[in-house]
């Protein structure tokens, strides 16, 4: 099969052959003519769409070698074929998988599954990256690509309104949060968002999207949130509940203890109250798992052996490594299939099953790139996660884990098959006891409440039979082989005198999983809670903030209107923009427009449409000329730079320098928004063309005259 893909760039391939590399021009002939399937096209229009700045005689050599170059590559390919006839030229898509297509298709159907399915195919805006700088090309890629957006659009919003009337929860808040990407002035989708949120039982994650949607409104377009907005917000806040404590209230004591026993067991109802816990399927089983802080990144905590969500609160130290966590990250947390809240007596699981269960979690939450965090016996099946699914993984982290579970000669670290029998006796005998923390966390022997809560936690987490199942289980781990297929960011945190897992098997990790960076903190504990916890989580962060890239810069097509306002002498040196702030705000608000820069007397804003901008002008000056003001305006559609809050590009600087050349009153344009508003009933005049400096050749303007 051979497979045309357009979206997110370009890719010509066959499953059973090498096809031949194409120039930017074949490729860009190839996407023509593919997305004008049907439709035969002249010579000389792909001549002059390819090849514009070039001579006949030559545009025309230059097509010949295209389609040359481009008939080799089908023919090597087998599918899709060029058609000629006379002087026309069209391409058959027959036996040839194209995505665009593809996603047309899914995306005109009304089943959930076909829409999530056009969304999987649609991996990015048609040619993404490509630049022929062929203004006509330029000019068709730009409608193109703004066509499959709005249908990429219109998917998201059938999925938001499916997933919310189902209440598919998750399905829902990975919907509304790619179609906020796209439009993040949408307040019908924030709301979407909020209230999935809450339903999940995430209301502060519902509020803090309610401060995303304030902040965007108020830096793009100076307005104050919706009245429905504000109320579901006040309503969220109203409703938000304090969760009961996981532990029984001061002085209350099981009826199986004596008076004596609860005398001297310390009170954990005091410490943190655990966040609500959510169950997801995987393979029939309930996996418990909890979300805590709304940072920007999102981080998946895999603990080692047993564990269990509710009481990891009742630590004060645990706690405040939990909660540092979320301070910069989304913190995600699971017991593992067996242990803690999740369902018990499943039997040992594998490697895979438990991966696969991280996986339902991370689905459940709408995690889609995740650091995973594995401790001790949690970091192998990170290890596994990361090689498996790289696409998955932003980056991994690893404390206290290991290769290999067992003793040989070419790991000579771990314990032997006769020290782990002796560990097992040991755990069976004291099991239910102040836990011995000589091992785990030698800083704490001493610390009599660390004591005796670690030993409810593993009481809590599984029984003795399952935990020492487990604990066997655990040391017969081998991901060796595995090692050198991670290729994702790495760091490997490893206590210099940690007594169950060696200094030498942090080494060995760091020397076989490519580009780690490794670290040895000074002391003896195990567990990330010990003496070195603060450590840990500052290198956690520094890592995981400075290891994962930075947004990238997103291209795309904007039509930007540059302002300036003109008024009487009598009020010179007034802020004429605050003082007419409301009408402005009016205008660009009923056009979709964000205004990205002002001074005094003007404004720079970016719409997503030519006519939006040219329609916003024209308002914003017949309402500000009742005030006795004359506006001049210019508007120029080109490709731009969206980081963060600020667009950057030539269009802008276009824009800004068409303004001198225009008279009061009147709105200039270039004849590239000229070209792409036809059929909008807007007049154009020509106003001759202009040489601005830095720019090769002229520059065709026009003044827009208003509605035919």
């Amino acid at each position: 099969m051979t497979h045309l893909c357009l979206l997110g760039g370009f890719d010509f391939a066959s499953d059973a052959a090498t096809v031949p590399l194409l120039g930017r021009k074949a490729r860009a002939m190839i996407a023509y003519l593919a997305l004008q399937s049907g439709r035969s096209q002249s010579r000389e229009k792909l001549a002059s769409l390819l090849w514009g700045c070039n001579s006949e005689s030559q545009a025309r050599t230059n097509l010949r070698q295209a389609l040359s170059a481009v008939r080799k590559a089908t023919h090597a390919s087998g599918g899709g074929r060029f058609l000629t006839e006379g002087d026309t030229i069209s391409l058959n898509l027959d036996d040839l998988d194209f995505d665009v297509a593809r996603f047309e298709a899914l995306a005109a159907g009304s089943a959930p599954e076909q829409l999530e399915q056009a969304l999987a195919v649609y991996r990015g805006d048609l040619l993404d990256g490509f630049d022929l700088k062929e203004e006509p090309f330029e000019d068709w890629l730009r409608f193109e690509r703004e066509r499959l957006r709005a249908i990429s659009i219109a998917v998201l919003e059938k999925l938001v309104a499916h997933h919310s009337a189902t209440s598919d929860l998750a399905s829902c808040v990975r919907a509304a949060t790619r179609l906020l990407a796209f439009e993040p002035l949408r307040e019908d989708i924030h709301r979407a968002l909020m209230r999935a949120y809450a339903a999940q039982g995430r209301v502060n994650l519902a509020l803090k999207q309610y401060e995303r949607c304030r902040a965007a409104l108020q830096r793009q377009l100076d307005l104050r949130p919706e009245p429905e907005t504000r109320k579901l917000y006040d309503d969220l806040r109203a409703r938000r509940i304090t969760p009961d404590s996981a532990f029984p209230a001061p002085g209350v004591s099981p009826p199986q203890q004596t008076r004596s026993q609860a005398d001297r067991r310390p009170d954990f109802s005091g410490q943190p109250i655990s966040p609500p816990t959510h169950y997801v399927k995987s393979a029939g089983i309930n996996i418990a798992y909890q979300v805590t802080g709304d940072g920007p990144i999102d981080l998946i905590y895999v603990p080692g052996w047993v564990s269990n969500l509710d009481l990891s609160w009742s630590s004060q130290r645990l706690a405040n490594v939990l909660q540092r966590l979320g301070s910069f990250c989304r913190l995600i947390r699971m017991d593992k299939r067996g242990t803690g809240l999740s369902d018990r007596n499943v039997g040992l699981p594998t490697m895979e099953e438990r991966m696969e269960d991280v996986r339902a979690v991370l689905d459940a939450v709408g995690s889609k790139r995740t650091v995973l965090f594995g401790s001790s016996e949690g970091g192998p099946m990170c290890m596994l996660f990361a090689a498996t699914y790289p696409e998955r993984t932003a980056a991994l982290v690893l404390n206290g884990a290991y290769a290999s579970g067992r003793w040989s000669k070419d790991y000579p670290w771990a314990r032997t098959s006769e020290q782990v029998e002796q560990d097992l006796t040991v755990v069976e005998r004291e099991w239910g006891e102040p836990a011995d923390m000589s091992n785990a966390a030698p800083s704490l022997m001493n610390d009599s409440f660390e004591r005796e809560w670690f030993a409810a936690y593993l009481r809590n987490s599984a029984s003795p039979a399952d935990a020492i199942a487990l604990w066997r289980w655990g040391t017969e781990i081998d991901v060796r082989d595995i090692l050198p297929a991670i290729h994702v960011p790495t760091l490997i945190a490893q206590t210099t005198g940690d007594r169950w897992v060696k200094r030498e098997e942090g080494r060995y990790l760091a020397t076989h999983i490519e580009g780690a960076r490794y670290i040895e903190l000074a002391g003896r504990d195990h567990v990330i809670w010990g003496e070195n916890s603060d450590r840990l989580v500052d290198e956690i962060q520094a890592f995981v903030t400075g290891a994962l890239p930075a947004v990238p810069g997103k291209r795309l097509l904007v039509s930007v209107l540059s302002v300036e306002i003109e008024g009487s002498s009598s009020i010179a040196g007034t802020d004429l923009i605050e003082r007419h702030a409301e009408e402005i705000r009016s205008d660009l608000l009923g056009a979709e427009g964000r205004r990205i820069r002002r001074t005094a007397s003007g404004f720079v804003a970016v719409f997503q449409g030519p006519t939006r901008s040219i329609q916003c002008a024209i308002a914003i000056r017949q309402r500000l000329k009742q005030s006795g003001l004359d506006v001049r305006s210019a508007v120029h559609t080109g490709e731009c730079e969206e980081r963060g809050d600020d667009f950057t590009g030539m269009a802008i600087e276009l824009s800004s320098r068409l303004l001198d050349h225009a008279r009061p009153g009147e709105i200039i344009a270039s004849r590239t928004v000229r070209d792409l508003v036809v059929g909008s009933g807007l007049m154009f005049e020509e106003r001759g063309d202009t040489e601005l400096a830095g720019l090769p050749g002229s520059l065709q303007l026009f003044s827009v005259g208003g509605l035919a």
